[in-house]
This record gives structure tokens, C-alpha cells and sequence, in this order.
């Protein structure tokens, strides 16, 4: 599978490699960015191997500028993707994201489960992503995903700076 860049973009990965601009562990604080850098930042398979998830969206708001998006693909919790792999901290679904846009620092502007072709045909892919909290909440261990993909923007406050660390873990 290739690994092309968009034009433009910074590559980061923990080892070097050809796409890779930037070498340096995610799951080191803080991130060698400035605060406010980026227009959009793609976490393609990413935050399933962070060790502390809320830490990594706490610096990816902070390098975010205001109302940058984010695109996240995770495998979806249900998926062997999720637990088969032995790097794999954290497994994540639709619900967890929804948890995130309550903070109020990220807004969802899309969201989609993914499925196999099987469930496509069967109108399965259709249904989930029509009520998702529903989907996982009742059928989702029946009707495994492959991974979800949300697209999220980056919500500042000018005059009331919030901090997804210190304003929302407990």
C-alpha cells in the first residue's frame, strides 16, 4: 500500500521512512508544533496505538487552528482489526466520538462506520450509519464494523480557553 502525501503536508511517524518528515513518538508531550499550525490534520489508524487517547486530542486541539478538521479512521471496536493486533491500546467506536464533541472543544462535521461488502448489500451499512448510537448500542456485536471514520473540528474559546486534560478528565 502506498504512502503518498498531499501536497503540502507534514508526514510523522515514530521511525523514519520516505513519507516521514517528522520522526517523533505521539505518545510524547508535547507535540514539536507550534500552537495553532494546522488547517487539517489526518490521524489515519493512529489513536488506537496512543497510550493515553485524550492526551493526543488535547494536542491535536492545541496544533489544530480554530475550526481546523481532523479526520479520524480507527478500527471500529466490533472489528477483529481492533483487538487482533497487539499494538492496539484503545478500541473505539461512533459513542466515543460523540463523547468528544460533548467537551465542546470538537465538533463532528461526518461520520460514517465502514463495513464489508456483505453488509453493504444487506442494507446493514445503511441502517448503522443512519442511527449509530442505536446500531452499536443493540446490534453491533451482531453485525461487526470495520473501522469508523469521523471528521471533527477544532472549537477555541478567544475569551474562555478550555483544555480537554484539565476541564475534562476526572
Amino acid at each position: 500500500m502506498g504512502r503518498e502525501k498531499k501536497w503540502g503536508a507534514i508526514g510523522l511517524d515514530i521511525r523514519p521512512a520516505p513519507h516521514v518528515d517528522v520522526v517523533h513518538d505521539l505518545n510524547i508531550y508535547p507535540y514539536p508544533f507550534k500552537d495553532n499550525e494546522f488547517d487539517h490534520i489526518e490521524m489515519s489508524h493512529v489513536i488506537e496505538h496512543m497510550k493515553r487517547p485524550l492526551n493526543t486530542m488535547s494536542e491535536v486541539h492545541r496544533i489544530g487552528k480554530p475550526g481546523a478538521t481532523i479526520r479520524v479512521v480507527t478500527p471500529h471496536y466490533t472489528s477483529q482489526l481492533s483487538y487482533g493486533d497487539m499494538e492496539h491500546f484503545h478500541r473505539f467506536g461512533y459513542i466515543t466520538f460523540l463523547s468528544l464533541k460533548n467537551t465542546g472543544l470538537f465538533k463532528i462535521k461526518k461520520h460514517k462506520i465502514h463495513f464489508t461488502d456483505l453488509y453493504k448489500v444487506l442494507g446493514i451499512s445503511l441502517l448503522a450509519n443512519l442511527g449509530p448510537r442505536r446500531w452499536e448500542k443493540y446490534f453491533s456485536f451482531m453485525f461487526p464494523a470495520l473501522y469508523v471514520e469521523v471528521v471533527l473540528e477544532v472549537d477555541k474559546f478567544e475569551d474562555n480557553p478550555k483544555r480537554l486534560i484539565e476541564d475534562y478528565m476526572y
